[in-house]
C-alpha cells in the first residue's frame, strides 16, 4: 500500500504544478487589467490632499462647513369680524371671524351668536374660537371642535403648547372661575375673580403668566368687613397656592400681580402720597418707583421686557410742557419714555426700538412713530380698536388699524402700510 501511494505522488505533483501555473497566469492578467483601469480614475484615498483647481487651497475631499441658515421671516396674523356687504357693522345679524396671514385671507369661520372679540384669539398661527349657549362651552380650532364642557364662561386666559390647551374661564354675571387643561377642570373657585385678561396683550396667555418655572395666574376673593369690601388675593401655580395676600395688606390701590422666574411681583399705591407708588417683590420687599409730585401715574401694569419685568403706564401732570407721558420703568430708572400733547394710545418696544401711537379726534390714530420717524397714512381716520391689535415681537412691528364706517383698513408691518377692504373691523394681531 505504501509503495502504491509513493508511486502515485510524482504524477500528482506534475498535475498540481500545471494547475498552479495556470492560476498564476490568470491572476497576473487580472492585476495588469486592474492597474490599467484605475490609472484613469481618481484614487479613493490620498496621502497628500490635492488643492482645488480654482486655487482655493481647500482639500478636494473635504466638505465645506454648513452655511448658517437665516431665521425664518416672522408672519403677521390678524383676526377680524367680517359682515355681509351692506350689513350694519354696529348691529350685525351674522358675522364671520376671518384669519389673515400677511394681509391674505387664510380662514373664515361663522360666528355662533353675537360677535364678541374676546371669544376668539390666535395661538401659534391658528384661529381658536369658543362659544357658549349658557349651559355649555365649545372650544374649536380653525373651525373644528376640540372639546366642550358644561358651564357658562368667558375665557380670560388662554394659550396652547404642543396641542395642549390651557384656559381660565370666568363665570359670566357672577363670581367664580375654572382652570382647565383640554377642557378638564384642574381647579375652580366658586367666588374668585381672575385678574387680567385678553387685553393684557404683552402676555401671550392673557391672564396667564408662564415661564420655565411654571404656569401662573391670580384671582381675588371678596371679603366683607362690616360694610367695607376688601380683597384677598391668591397667586396660583396651576392648581397649587403659591402665595396668599391677606385682605387689608394692600392699604392703597393694587394695579397688577404677575409671576416672573417663580417670584411674585405686584404694583400698588401704599398711601395717597405720590412717593408711595411701589413695586413689591415677594411678600414684603417694597421698592420705590421714584415717582415725584406733580406727576400722577396711571395704569401701572407689569409687562415682560428684555428678560426682566417692567412697569408700564402713563402719567399726567409732568413737567416739560407736555401733557401726556407714556413710559416703561423699573425701580432704578425709566427705561423708555415718550411724551405728547395728545393722549398716547400705546407704547411698543423691542430691543432698542420704540413705536407709539398718538390719539386723534374720535379715538382715531393721529400719528404713528417708529424710532421717532413718522409712518405716513391718512390720519384721524383709522382706529386702534384694541390693545390686542398691536405687537412688537421678533424684530417686527405689527399694527392693525380699522375704519369700520368706510370698510377700509390698514395693516402695518414696520414702515410698510397695506390697505385691506372688508365690511368689519380688526380684533387682534399676533406675530408668529
Amino acid at each position: 500500500m505504501f509503495f502504491t501511494i509513493v508511486g502515485f505522488l510524482p504524477g500528482f505533483y506534475d498535475l498540481a504544478a500545471d494547475k498552479i501555473q495556470c492560476v498564476m497566469d490568470k491572476l497576473l492578467q487580472f492585476f495588469l487589467l486592474f492597474l490599467a483601469v484605475t490609472a484613469c480614475q481618481d484614487p479613493l484615498f490620498e496621502q497628500t490632499p490635492r488643492s482645488d483647481p480654482q486655487g482655493g487651497g481647500a482639500p478636494r475631499d473635504t466638505l465645506p462647513p454648513p452655511a448658517e441658515q437665516e431665521p425664518p421671516v416672522p408672519d403677521i396674523y390678524a383676526t377680524a369680524f367680517v359682515f355681509p356687504e351692506g350689513a350694519d357693522w354696529k348691529e350685525p345679524e351674522q358675522a364671520d371671524v376671518v384669519l389673515f396671514k400677511n394681509g391674505e385671507e387664510l380662514l373664515r369661520v361663522p360666528v355662533e351668536g353675537r360677535p364678541e372679540p374676546d371669544r376668539h384669539r390666535i395661538s401659534e398661527g391658528r384661529l381658536w374660537t369658543d362659544s357658549c349657549d349658557g349651559r355649555e362651552v365649545v372650544v374649536s380650532c380653525n373651525g373644528e371642535e376640540r372639546f366642550r364642557y358644561e358651564g357658562d364662561e368667558l375665557l380670560r386666559g388662554f394659550f396652547t403648547v404642543n396641542g395642549i390647551v390651557y384656559t381660565l374661564g370666568q363665570r359670566q354675571g357672577r363670581g367664580g372661575f375654572s382652570y382647565r387643561i383640554n377642557g378638564k377642570e384642574r381647579f375652580s373657585s366658586p367666588a374668585g375673580t381672575v385678574l387680567g385678561g385678553p387685553e393684557d396683550s404683552e402676555w401671550e396667555g392673557g391672564a396667564f403668566s408662564r415661564d420655565s418655572s411654571g404656569v401662573y395666574y391670580t384671582y381675588g376673593l371678596p371679603i366683607w368687613k362690616g360694610e367695607q369690601l376688601q380683597w384677598e388675593y391668591h397667586v396660583m401655580r396651576e392648581e397649587e397656592l403659591l402665595m396668599m395676600i391677606p385682605s387689608g395688606r394692600i392699604v392703597g390701590a393694587l394695579y397688577d400681580i404677575r409671576v416672573h422666574d417663580g417670584t411674585v411681583y405686584r404694583t400698588e399705591l401704599r398711601s395717597s402720597y405720590s412717593s408711595s407708588y411701589c413695586l413689591v417683590r415677594g411678600e414684603n420687599s417694597y421698592q420705590d418707583l421714584k415717582v415725584v409730585s406733580p406727576e400722577t401715574p396711571h395704569y401701572l401694569k407689569l409687562v415682560p421686557g428684555d428678560g426682566k419685568l417692567l412697569v408700564k403706564g402713563y402719567s399726567t401732570g409732568i413737567s416739560g410742557g407736555k401733557t401726556y407721558c407714556y413710559w416703561l420703568r423699573d425701580i432704578s430708572s425709566v427705561e423708555r419714555m415718550v411724551t405728547d400733547n395728545q393722549p398716547i394710545l400705546d407704547l411698543l418696544t423691542h430691543g432698542p426700538h420704540t413705536a407709539y401711537l398718538v390719539e386723534g379726534p374720535g379715538h382715531t390714530v393721529r400719528t404713528l412713530y417708529l424710532d421717532k420717524e413718522n409712518i405716513p397714512f391718512t390720519s384721524d381716520r383709522y382706529q386702534l380698536l384694541s390693545g390686542r391689535c398691536a405687537q412688537y415681537k421678533k424684530g417686527v412691528l405689527g399694527i392693525a388699524l380699522s375704519d369700520p364706517a368706510r370698510g377700509e383698513h390698514l395693516l402695518v408691518r414696520d414702515r410698510e402700510v397695506t390697505s385691506l377692504a372688508f365690511n368689519g373691523y380688526f380684533t387682534s394681531l399676533q406675530i408668529h
